[in-house]
């Protein structure tokens, strides 16, 4: 089964998260919103959503957790991390998301991260090292490979970054497209009267 999994923490943005959420659950995504930290998560602007799992209920804990979450990676179409300072810093702390992500992109799984994001967690974890990637302006600049500045979307490979809530739209439509091609994403355009 392939999977598509989004991950928040307190303190996430809400475009970011609920925009490719809707979308790709439109388009027919087996998509799974996991919260890391608790179960229910308060977005920046107090916002309570509870999600489908927990981190710690996804993968386990203890000795099984590295070995659950190896066994899910490899079935993880798509991870995706949306931004907001305090989520981004939270996720990129987590070492059992930090080897879940490393493992989906090792078994070929497309990465997104969006805003804060791609700099505080995948840049963190040496996964942009490389790549080219955007993220939120004047963030990842201490990164080995800076970011593209000035661009909002950027696909490099199995690597989907964007720079910020507003490009959530235009993000979501890259990962529909990276996922499904363009057919689905025309429909999906259609369906909702995009511009």
């Amino acid at each position: 089964m392939q999977r598509v999994f989004l991950f928040i923490a307190d303190g996430f943005e809400e475009v970011e998260a609920i925009t490719p959420l809707d979308y790709l659950r439109r388009c027919g995504a087996d998509l799974t919103l996991v919260g890391v930290g608790a179960k229910i998560i308060r977005s920046s602007r107090g916002l309570a959503v509870t999600c489908d799992l927990a981190l710690s209920e996804l993968i386990g804990e203890g000795a099984d957790a590295k070995k659950n979450a190896e066994r899910l990676a490899a079935d993880t179409v798509l991870a995706i991390l949306p931004g907001g300072l305090p989520n981004s810093r939270t996720l990129s702390e987590s070492t059992d998301l930090c080897f879940f992500i490393t493992e989906t992109a090792k078994h070929g799984g497309f990465v997104a991260a969006i805003c804060a994001a791609p700099a505080l967690a995948l840049g963190e974890w040496g996964l942009l090292d490389g790549k080219r990637f955007t993220c939120y302006p004047g963030m990842g600049e201490d990164l080995p490979t800076q970011p593209v500045k000035g661009a909002r979307v950027i696909r490099d490979g199995q690597f989907i970054t964007a720079c910020g809530a507003g490009a959530a739209e235009e993000f979501a439509f890259a990962l529909a497209d990276a996922l499904y091609g363009e057919k689905k994403l025309a429909e999906l355009k259609s369906s909702i009267v995009a511009r």
